[in-house]
């Protein structure tokens, strides 16, 4: 759970997982990175109740939501790796859901634009939401609904095999990620989601993931920058010929 400035939240948001995971058993763990925030974030995470499977880590400046999870999987112990925005847009109670998809595939993708799923937010957000999914797969070739939405379900083994030529720290961290999944031909699999965004996408954000994303595409598609050095890793995932 990636969380930036949620002082006021994230007891609440970590109530809400502890809850959801409980349904499914006792063998799980939830990881909080704390990205720097300048308020009380990290000091309530760490105080909210005694369960010793909540653990958390923090950076001590804002590097991005990107960085912020590749923490959290690198400190992952787990089979399954789950990814959730801490600021609790997003239900958790659809966890099921993605850990039982995880038996038939290696990753499962949340997205606003599945046909079960509800989805409320101001329209010039969901509009700008709709434009760059549509760059995204022209530039990328991802045939998904959506690539951004902060609920995401992985084999940890197969995550950890990108995680190691990921580069993008903020919020195009998605798209590279689901970009690395998609040339290393993972089964990919669309899930519901139930997510109510209420503030507005900065302008300033927006350029810069069409930054990153021009990045990807050059290190993807120009100068095969991903392929080259995942073959280094020797994976169990090889590499395919983009067309």
């Amino acid at each position: 759970m990636p969380a930036y400035e949620l002082e006021d939240r994230i007891a609440e948001a970590i109530g809400k997982v502890e809850k959801a995971m409980s349904l499914l058993g006792d063998e799980y763990e939830i990881i909080v990175v704390d990205d720097g925030s300048r308020d009380g974030t990290y000091r309530r995470a760490l105080t909210h109740g005694e369960n010793p499977r909540v653990k958390v880590f923090r950076h001590r400046i804002n590097l991005g939501k990107g960085a912020a999870i590749k923490t959290g999987v690198m400190n992952a112990t787990g089979e399954y790796t789950v990814f959730l925005d801490a600021d609790m847009d997003i239900d958790p109670r659809g966890l099921k859901t993605l850990i039982k998809a995880l038996e038939s595939c290696d990753l499962v993708v949340c997205s606003k634009r599945h046909p079960a799923s509800v989805y409320r937010a101001p329209f010039i957000r969901k509009l700008l939401s709709i434009s760059f999914n549509i760059v995204v797969k022209l530039l990328m070739g991802i045939r998904l609904g959506d690539t951004q939405t902060g609920f995401k379900a992985f084999r940890t083994e197969a995550l950890r095999r990108i995680m190691g030529v990921i580069v993008v720290k903020r919020y195009a961290f998605d798209v590279e990620v689901l970009a690395l999944a998609n040339m290393l031909k993972m089964r990919i699999m669309e899930a519901p989601v139930y997510i109510e965004q209420r503030s507005m996408f900065r302008f300033k954000a927006a350029m810069q993931m069409l930054l990153d994303l021009m990045g990807i595409f050059y290190r993807l598609r120009i100068v095969r920058w991903y392929q080259k050095n995942m073959d280094k890793q020797n994976p169990k995932y090889k590499p395919v010929s983009l067309l």
